[in-house]
């Protein structure tokens, strides 16, 4: 009788222990980023209405400093929450060319030195093809070659990867 409740125990503590380890079915990759655009690209042409530029410097929502936030970004950052995961929105000027960037981080996860980031980014200037062997890749439209490029053999170090959705935004994954 007491064997039956102690291997219920040890099963339960075995799920939860492995449940913490390698990544979850919540983790989104690359192509989640992009159905994330699909399923919602009229809250994303809200944010290029609501934060429509020329960017001068680098901002975010939330701000990194609490006392810099407002109540129009708080609320605008509550009401995309609740259409899809969100957790920061950072925007920034693409040097000194008047055009912009904004890059809205869906998640970040992972254990030890080892992070994945994957978002959804608007450039107002198209991406240039990345250097031949680099760690980075762009593709040109949203399928399984983007998933693909994070299995094939890469130089150490973090590697990355676009994928065009439309003329100015782009799902994007690193693993750094």
């Amino acid at each position: 009788m007491i064997q039956k409740p102690f291997l219920m125990l040890t099963a339960l503590c075995a799920t939860l222990l492995t449940a913490g380890c390698g990544p979850s079915a919540e983790d989104p990759n690359i192509l989640d980023a992009a159905a994330v655009y699909e399923a919602n690209s009229a809250t994303f042409a809200a944010i290029r209405d609501t934060y429509p530029g020329p960017f001068r410097e680098f901002t975010r929502n939330p701000a990194r400093n609490p006392a810099n936030e407002n109540r129009k970004d708080k609320l605008f950052l509550k009401q995309l929450r609740e259409d899809f995961p969100v957790e920061f929105i950072d925007f920034l000027p693409l040097a000194n060319t008047g055009k912009d960037e904004i890059d809205v981080v869906i998640k970040r996860y992972g254990m030890d030195a080892r992070w994945t980031v994957v978002s959804l980014v608007y450039s107002e200037i198209p991406l240039p093809p990345p250097e031949k062997g680099s760690n980075a890749a762009l593709f040109d439209t949203c399928d399984h070659r983007a998933l693909e490029w994070f299995e094939k053999d890469h130089n150490a170090g973090a590697v990355s990867a676009f994928c065009q959705i439309n003329e100015y935004w782009y799902a994007y994954q690193s693993v750094l």
